[in-house]
């Protein structure tokens, strides 16, 4: 069993045989990891995280991270820019790392700690904008491969 918390806060366990867990990806022990939701989270958000196949819950178990490999540079640095200005708008900042093609992101929310509606808000914007700009295929979530159409230019 693995304790967490539910988008509202609350402790609960958590098994992982049981389709309780939340998470897009599976720990890496093989079993499902339980992520901690910040505060007052609304109730949907563990099945919007569900959503995000791609990403990886982070060790922490409160955060988000997706590494996204793009066809060039260039077109990995458009990426970071575009999301750089929707965080601006939202007033909610990535970690992130950019290494030529590759961009890993990751996000968590510091206050209340946790996972937020703001950090799956975020991913949802990241994968729309990685598609739209031509992810190369495949893209690797951190630790895996992912396969990904290319968007049509």
């Amino acid at each position: 069993m693995l304790t967490g918390s539910t988008p509202t806060g609350n402790v609960r366990a958590a098994s992982s045989q049981s389709g309780d867990t939340f998470g897009p990806q599976a720990s890496a022990g093989g079993e499902a990891a339980t992520i901690i939701f910040s505060e007052n989270q609304p109730p949907d958000l563990s099945n919007r995280v569900s959503h995000l196949t791609a990403w990886t819950i982070t060790p922490s178990r409160m955060g988000l991270i997706r590494r996204f490999t793009f066809p060039s540079f260039g077109t990995a640095w458009r990426f970071m820019s575009t999301v750089a200005e929707e965080c601006k708008a939202k007033r909610h900042h990535p970690s992130w790392h950019n290494l030529y093609n590759q961009v890993t992101v990751e996000w968590t929310t510091h206050k209340p700690l946790g996972l937020s509606i703001k950090d799956v808000e975020m991913a949802e914007f990241c994968d729309r904008i990685a598609e739209e700009n031509g992810l190369k295929v495949p893209t690797q979530s951190a630790g895996r491969t992912n396969s990904s159409t290319p968007a049509s230019n």
